[in-house]
């Protein structure tokens, strides 16, 4: 609905089916609806996806005449994208291959084109070819194996060279056509012809002032959306060939909160009813205390985008493709950094002890640093306790853990308060405390100074919000909608996820496709609308961490924050 600059994407990892440097849209023809035995179509899917031909083999391709390509490099989802819609990078246009624009003759559509014509950085060159697009009659299984054999496309007409040439059987060349007819050919549940239906999440211990606070900001955003949709409609015409033509496609917006109750082995399933109850287009936000492993695998389950949910774990290893998009790795991210961080400073004469709480909060990352310091330093000494409860952290301490000549390094579980209070208490002589940034707030109520000047944490977040000229525009705006501001790490992580949603789906036009919803938010979060809880967020294609570094930091009262960095940002 509001205009947006765009910036180019990373550059793309290899080349495809680029049918042509010109437009490519229109509507569904017959040819698009055959019927295509589910074989040929998963067979199809492989060859698309993972470059694997109907043989097993891997596909072979030359581009630009000769450059070999093999395998995953010829997959056509490295540029066509999952959806089957394109791309655009370096002053190629990646057209939609996807079955119901494929399989018709070619049309020139303004709406769908708009990012490419009037929010990217691109050569002059790069908009001739859109505003001269070369017409078309409908693909047929012969002339798409003329298109991927010799880069010719039904018109005769000639394909960029940066299309590869490829070297396809008559059956990879069928089972990739049943595979296309039915790539984003229907709208994706949760959209109907006037609403896109959203959820957001939050498990049963997440305090009730943090929810709310959270799900106001959520809220206000979708009002503030409908509002602006809602005076549209009300002028007709108001700006034509412009914002006005996309008045008709758009929708307005609902939110439903999902509630999680008890384990978290139990959220999949929870969540499975909810969805059964109300399908939505995508999650948005919330927060869990706990794993993040049981809705990640709902959501890859039915491939419903799960969009920057607020979680120290994120479901670990990542799914390919998966649908969940994260600010950070989390404590996986924290470990890492901390680890590269002792691995600087001279371990071989001292050794790192880590206090690791049984639950997730403290095995996972405990690990994570394990692995992560014996790589960067493998002649460091490394042990590792488990403790269940306080009695086992104070044992632990008061047997020597924590001595002079150590390095300890202490992951809390759920209650970051117990080896808080167990450290105050037991006052270790460690030259080194490293602490998750989770416990932050409870070590600057509780330790002495004394102990507070050898706590290192990971800290991710941006030390001073207040220095992004971002962040007076994000408090102005909650302000402008009477919402109190008394939880604003929280609030602007729910800002921030709607501000993408938002440029995101005014970005795919009425294309309701839930991949093309990801690569959408995958360009959008390159702009500049980061708040400022984070120093750099940004996607790549594929990348699902938007938050790829952190800081050490330690306690520093008289600082902005309370604490100030002793070490450059991080990127392990």
């Amino acid at each position: 609905m509001r205009y947006r600059q765009s910036i180019t994407r990373a550059c793309l990892a290899g080349f495809f089916l680029v049918v042509s440097t010109s437009a490519a849209c229109g509507s569904v023809s017959a040819g698009a609806g055959k019927r295509s035995s589910t074989s040929d179509v998963a067979l199809g899917e492989r060859i698309y996806r993972q470059g694997i031909t109907t043989s097993g083999e891997s596909v072979h391709a030359y581009s630009q005449t000769d450059v070999p390509l093999s395998g995953a490099q010829a997959a056509c989802v490295t540029c066509h994208r999952p959806s089957g819609l394109g791309s655009s990078e370096g002053g190629y246009y990646v057209p939609p291959i996807n079955g119901p624009l494929l399989f018709s003759p070619r049309e020139l559509d303004r709406r769908r084109l708009f990012p490419q014509f009037f929010h990217q950085i691109q050569p002059q060159g790069f908009k001739t070819r859109l505003h001269q697009p070369h017409m078309r009659a409908e693909y047929t299984l012969s002339s798409l194996a003329d298109a991927l054999s010799n880069g010719v496309d039904p018109a005769q007409q000639k394909l960029a060279a940066i299309m590869p040439r490829y070297r396809l059987a008559d059956a990879d060349i069928k089972a990739l056509a049943a595979y296309l007819r039915t790539l984003s050919a229907h709208t994706d549940p949760g959209v109907n012809g006037l609403e896109v239906q959203l959820a957001t999440v939050f498990s049963d211990h997440i305090p009730a002032a943090q929810r709310d606070a959270m799900t106001r900001v959520l809220q206000a955003y979708v009002n503030w959306h409908n509002l602006h949709l809602q005076e549209d409609r009300s002028r007709h015409d108001f700006s034509p060939y412009s914002r006005s033509e996309f008045v008709p496609i758009e929708r307005s917006w609902s939110l439903s909160v999902w509630n999680l109750t008890g384990d978290e082995s139990t959220w999949r399933a929870q969540l499975a009813a909810h969805y059964r109850a109300k399908p939505v287009f995508a999650l948005i936000g919330g927060k869990v205390e706990g794993s993040w492993t049981g809705p990640s695998q709902f959501c890859d389950e039915h491939r419903i985008p799960c969009l920057f949910p607020d979680t120290d774990l994120p479901a670990l290893p990542l799914s390919e493709p998966g649908y969940t998009v994260y600010f950070s790795a989390g404590l996986a991210l924290e470990a890492k950094v901390s680890a590269n961080y002792v691995a600087g400073i001279g371990t071989e004469t001292r050794q790192v002890v880590q206090l690791a709480a049984a639950d997730s909060f403290g095995q996972l990352p405990a690990n994570v640093f394990q692995q992560a310091l014996r790589a960067r330093g493998p002649h460091a000494q490394q042990s590792l306790i488990i403790f269940h409860n306080r009695a086992q952290l104070d044992a632990a301490l008061n047997a020597g853990a924590g001595r002079t000549n150590q390095i300890l390094v202490i992951w809390p579980g759920a209650d970051v308060t117990v080896a808080i209070d167990a450290l105050a208490a037991s006052r270790p002589q460690a030259s080194l405390v490293f602490l998750p940034s989770r416990a932050i707030a409870a070590a600057k109520a509780a330790v002495t100074p004394e102990l507070a000047a050898r706590l290192r944490f990971a800290d991710p977040y941006e030390l001073v919000p207040s220095s992004r000229a971002k962040s007076f525009e994000t408090r102005a705006w909650m302000r402008a909608r009477g919402l109190t501001i008394d939880h604003s790490l929280l609030q602007f992580k729910e800002y921030y996820a709607m501000s993408v949603l938002d440029a995101a789906l005014f970005e795919i036009s009425d294309d309701f496709y839930r991949d093309y919803l990801i690569e959408r938010i995958e360009d959008e979060s390159q702009k500049d609308m980061n708040p400022g809880m984070y120093p750099w967020l940004a996607l790549g294609p594929g990348e699902r961490y938007a938050a790829k570094s952190a800081a050490i930091v330690r306690l520093a009262p008289k600082e902005p924050g309370g604490l100030t960095p002793v070490s450059d940002w991080i990127a392990p």
